[in-house]
């Protein structure tokens, strides 16, 4: 069963939590399955779960399809992720009833957008796996609604299920030139250059600031234009350079104009706000950064008091702060949200990133610390253990005892786990022995623990 905290976003919605249970069921009423892999402090899982999934109109639809709520540190969780190929909190998956994928889709859209292109999804009478192999083929020409489909798939959650193999860019440059329909094939251009990340020809950059300067293509890919701003900037044009500035410039125009739209909630305002800040880095200086940066916070908190909305918006404000060096600001809203969060332990990760940030490592190791004692769940208790143990061999190596005393915890945390091999935990036992192997052999209880994880990761 899912925790309380995820519990929430069932209400009114009979969603299943057995992944064998809700695809039987699939099967046997002839419904699609919509699926939603996430854990309880997962900021994008809890803006989804607030702009979403407890919205009405994704009551309305859910009758259409069975729903079934994989919570990463439910029993067993893990291991049905490697079967069904989940890693990522959050991963949205739309299922044919014979367990077949339709699509996967991107968690960061504004509700009525998500809606839309859930319903499309589920009247849809090809696979997106299907539009892929026909759009690269030219077997058949694809519906505006298929291109929409793939131009809107969660490229970042695939797991190598629609693209099994191939170039991501390659084949998002592919998809691009075959569109023919204009909002798609721009979508897919974008996805193309940051699958690529690496110097285009001047044609791209002209692409890409002709979309920034045009308020509606930014409006019609918000999510795009906040999460690919720093990575294309750095990536398509050098420090310093008069490209740098030209497109940074550009960048944090059209985030501006996310920042004061109607259209985002005022959560997804913060956000955008966040990268610009971060563009001020690359070239784009924010004028009365400070002031501003208060301003929005204290207004987005005021409005965010749903619980999940509120978890999501207090780590965009803290990460704001942070990246703006406004680090007592960042400190003081993470430290006020402790007592009511229902993941505080998320929130001390943050501390301790304030605290290295400092140059203060012992406050940064107790954050650390705290952050593990308190995490709950198998799969979270083992993601904040590793960070914790690699914190605290990289800053106190010599530390035999603490080191000693946590790898014992974590081993015997590992061996009550039936699938700590698996999926997220595989990747925690990996970054554990990678950074173990560091370690000498005068550690008891680290080298059980090197001799443990060799094990699991074998399995």
């Amino acid at each position: 069963m899912a925790n309380d905290a995820n519990a929430q976003t069932t209400t009114g919605i009979g969603w299943h939590h057995d992944p064998d249970a809700a695809f039987a069921q699939a099967r046997t009423a002839g419904q699609p399955l919509f699926l939603y892999w996430g854990a309880v402090w997962c900021p994008p899982c809890n803006r989804l779960k607030a702009a979403v999934l407890s919205q009405p109109g994704f009551a309305a639809l859910a009758p259409a399809f069975v729903v079934l709520h994989i919570d990463g540190d439910a029993a067993g969780a893990q291991r049905a992720a490697e079967r069904l190929h989940l890693r990522s909190y959050p991963t949205l998956v739309l299922y044919r009833p014979d367990g077949a994928e339709i699509t996967r889709l991107p968690c960061e859209l504004a509700g009525p957008r998500f809606l839309q292109l859930l319903q499309l999804a589920l009247t849809a009478p090809f696979t997106a796996a299907q539009a892929l192999r026909d759009a690269l083929s030219g077997q058949r020409a694809l519906s505006a609604d298929e291109w929409q489909l793939l131009a809107f798939y969660s490229w970042d959650t695939d797991e190598g299920q629609l693209l099994a193999g191939r170039d991501p860019a390659a084949t998002l440059a592919a998809l691009c030139d075959a569109c023919d329909e204009p909002e798609a094939a721009l979508r897919l251009a974008w996805h193309a250059l940051h699958a690529g990340a690496s110097p285009v020809p001047q044609d791209g950059l002209d692409m890409l600031l002709r979309t920034l300067a045009d308020p509606r293509a930014v409006l019609a890919q918000p999510d795009l234009v906040t999460n690919y701003a720093v990575d294309l900037v750095r990536a398509l044009t050098a420090p310093q350079s008069e490209q740098r500035m030209v497109l940074s410039t550009a960048w944090s125009d059209a985030l501006r104009r996310l920042e004061s739209s109607d259209a985002l909630d005022p959560a997804d305002q913060l956000a955008a706000l966040r990268v610009r800040v971060r563009m001020a880095r690359l070239g784009s200086p924010v004028a009365g950064l400070d002031a501003l940066l208060r301003e929005r916070v204290a207004s987005a908190l005021a409005a965010a008091q749903e619980p999940a909305l509120r978890h999501h918006v207090i780590n965009s404000a803290a990460g704001a702060f942070s990246d703006a060096g406004l680090l007592d600001d960042a400190d003081a809203v993470l430290r006020a949200a402790l007592p009511g969060s229902h993941a505080p332990f998320y929130f001390m990760h943050n501390l301790a990133a304030i605290a290295k940030q400092r140059g203060d490592l012992p406050a940064m190791l107790d954050w650390y610390q705290q952050a593990w004692e308190q995490a709950a769940g198998p799969a979270t208790r083992l993601q904040w253990g590793a960070t914790f143990l690699l914190a605290l061999v990289d800053a106190t190596p010599d530390d035999a005892q603490r080191i000693g005393r946590l790898a014992s915890a974590l081993r015997s945390l590992v061996d009550g786990m039936a699938d700590a091999h698996c999926r997220r935990n595989g990747t925690q036992l990996a970054r554990m022995l990678g950074k173990l192997a560091s370690v000498n052999g005068s550690n008891e209880q680290v080298e059980k623990l090197k001799r443990g994880l060799l094990i699991e990761v074998k399995e």
